[in-house]
Protein backbone atom coordinates (compact mmCIF):
# COMPACT_ATOMS: atom_id res chain seq x y z
CA UNK A 1 0.00 0.00 0.00
CA UNK A 2 3.01 2.27 0.27
CA UNK A 3 3.01 3.02 4.01
CA UNK A 4 6.19 2.89 6.02
CA UNK A 5 6.20 0.68 9.12
CA UNK A 6 6.20 3.86 11.24
CA UNK A 7 3.09 5.17 9.46
CA UNK A 8 1.31 1.85 10.07
CA UNK A 9 2.29 1.97 13.75
CA UNK A 10 0.86 5.48 14.02
CA UNK A 11 -2.53 4.43 12.55
CA UNK A 12 -5.52 3.22 14.45
CA UNK A 13 -6.95 -0.15 13.46
CA UNK A 14 -9.86 1.68 11.82
CA UNK A 15 -7.52 3.87 9.73
CA UNK A 16 -5.42 0.90 8.65
CA UNK A 17 -8.37 -1.26 7.61
CA UNK A 18 -10.05 1.67 5.85
CA UNK A 19 -6.85 2.16 3.82
CA UNK A 20 -6.55 -1.58 3.19
CA UNK A 21 -10.15 -1.88 1.98
CA UNK A 22 -9.68 1.14 -0.29
CA UNK A 23 -6.47 -0.32 -1.70
CA UNK A 24 -8.14 -3.66 -2.39
CA UNK A 25 -11.14 -1.97 -4.01
CA UNK A 26 -8.93 0.20 -6.21
CA UNK A 27 -6.70 -2.69 -7.32
CA UNK A 28 -9.20 -5.50 -7.87
CA UNK A 29 -10.50 -5.93 -11.43
CA UNK A 30 -14.20 -5.45 -11.87
CA UNK A 31 -16.29 -8.14 -13.56
CA UNK A 32 -16.37 -6.15 -16.81
CA UNK A 33 -12.57 -6.25 -17.04
CA UNK A 34 -12.27 -10.04 -17.11
CA UNK A 35 -11.83 -12.06 -20.27
CA UNK A 36 -14.84 -13.98 -21.43
CA UNK A 37 -14.45 -17.74 -21.83
CA UNK A 38 -14.38 -17.28 -25.61
CA UNK A 39 -11.69 -14.58 -25.38
CA UNK A 40 -9.60 -16.76 -23.06
CA UNK A 41 -9.88 -19.73 -25.42
CA UNK A 42 -8.87 -17.58 -28.40
CA UNK A 43 -5.89 -16.22 -26.48
CA UNK A 44 -4.66 -19.67 -25.46
CA UNK A 45 -5.14 -20.97 -29.03
CA UNK A 46 -3.07 -18.03 -30.33
CA UNK A 47 -0.31 -18.71 -27.78
CA UNK A 48 -0.19 -22.42 -28.63
CA UNK A 49 0.04 -21.67 -32.38
CA UNK A 50 3.11 -19.50 -31.90
CA UNK A 51 6.03 -20.95 -33.88
CA UNK A 52 8.67 -18.78 -32.29
CA UNK A 53 10.79 -21.82 -31.47
CA UNK A 54 13.57 -21.48 -28.95
CA UNK A 55 14.06 -18.19 -27.18
CA UNK A 56 17.31 -17.00 -25.66
CA UNK A 57 17.08 -15.39 -22.25
CA UNK A 58 19.83 -13.78 -20.22
CA UNK A 59 20.22 -12.32 -16.76
CA UNK A 60 22.88 -10.40 -14.88
CA UNK A 61 24.60 -12.30 -12.08
CA UNK A 62 26.18 -10.74 -9.00
CA UNK A 63 28.54 -11.64 -6.21
CA UNK A 64 28.43 -10.28 -2.69
CA UNK A 65 31.34 -8.08 -1.65
CA UNK A 66 30.77 -7.42 2.02
CA UNK A 67 27.35 -5.79 2.06
CA UNK A 68 27.27 -4.79 -1.62
CA UNK A 69 26.32 -6.65 -4.77
CA UNK A 70 28.89 -6.43 -7.56
CA UNK A 71 28.06 -7.41 -11.17
CA UNK A 72 29.80 -10.69 -11.97
CA UNK A 73 28.65 -11.49 -15.49
CA UNK A 74 25.74 -12.45 -17.67
CA UNK A 75 24.22 -15.92 -17.90
CA UNK A 76 22.43 -16.83 -21.13
CA UNK A 77 20.20 -19.84 -21.65
CA UNK A 78 17.74 -21.13 -24.22
CA UNK A 79 14.08 -21.87 -23.55
CA UNK A 80 11.80 -23.77 -25.90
Amino acid sequence: MGFTPQQVNDMSMWQYFAALNGFIEANTPKDGNKLTDTQADELFDWIEQSDSGAVQLSTQTYWLNGEHLVPAGVVTFEVQ
